[in-house]
């Protein structure tokens, strides 16, 4: 008896939304939090460049510095599991027409994917930016990167070739706003220079993340359009 309601009480609080808010807050307070140390200790926010998976920062950062985003990353754990539980008990209390009991199911898996997308790029995320002289070429993993040409002006571009074992495997043209993107790989150009010797910089990034983020995103916008035009027609 006592164990079944120790179970009721926990359940309820696992689907409250009165939880969702307070985490909401909670996560509002440790970013803003962070703004402030961030402001402070500016050092801080330089390591943050991207240059390395997030996660791996934070293993290596000061905690006294840091202790802002693990607490940040942790409201969002909370908060992601009692989405996950709302979403079960929605479905199984089954009220409304499907629409009604659908769209915000839609709003909560958007919501899942956007932290999952943020989940792997804090993995796997990188950002490498480098000059590179025409003629040269660069290893990445997996795979070189050669800088065939390059042209200043009002339109300037730099012609690559991607190359595996000495052998071509990809031709691109990198502009302004125009990038190239290869194996899950974003290659974009920064400047092109001509002095001392002709050369461009070039910026090459990996975010295994901004696929789903875009699902996401998509899949949070279409369930909040749904439930707003519904709530709009029973009024």
């Amino acid at each position: 008896m006592v164990f079944s309601k120790l179970r009721k009480t926990v359940w309820e609080a696992l689907i409250s939304q009165r939880l969702a808010v307070w985490l909401l807050g909670l996560e509002i307070a440790a970013l803003f939090a962070g703004s402030y140390f961030l402001a402070v200790n500016r050092e801080v926010m330089g390591a943050m460049s991207g240059e390395f998976p997030l996660f791996v920062w934070l293993l290596q950062g000061p905690f006294a510095l840091t202790f802002w985003l693990w607490a940040a990353i942790f409201f969002l754990v909370l908060l992601a599991i009692n989405t996950v539980f709302c979403s079960v008990e929605s479905l199984r209390r089954k009220k409304g027409g499907l629409i009604t009991m659908l769209s915000p199911q839609i709003i909560h898996a958007g919501f899942l994917l956007i932290l999952m997308a943020h989940l792997m790029s804090s993995l796997g995320a990188s950002k490498i930016t480098g000059q590179l002289a025409q003629g040269e070429s660069a290893r990445l993993p997996g795979f070189d990167i050669h800088l065939n040409k390059v042209e200043p002006g009002q339109k300037p571009y730099a012609g690559i070739d991607i190359l595996s074992g000495g052998n071509v495997i990809r031709h691109g043209v990198l502009a302004p706003n125009h990038p190239l993107f290869f194996r899950g790989y974003g290659f974009y150009l920064q400047e092109v220079m001509t002095e001392p010797f002709p050369s461009a910089f070039i910026e090459v990034s990996r975010e295994p993340g901004a696929i789903w983020a875009l699902f996401g995103g998509i899949l949070f916008t279409v369930g909040t359009i749904m439930l707003v035009l519904l709530k709009t027609r029973h009024e």
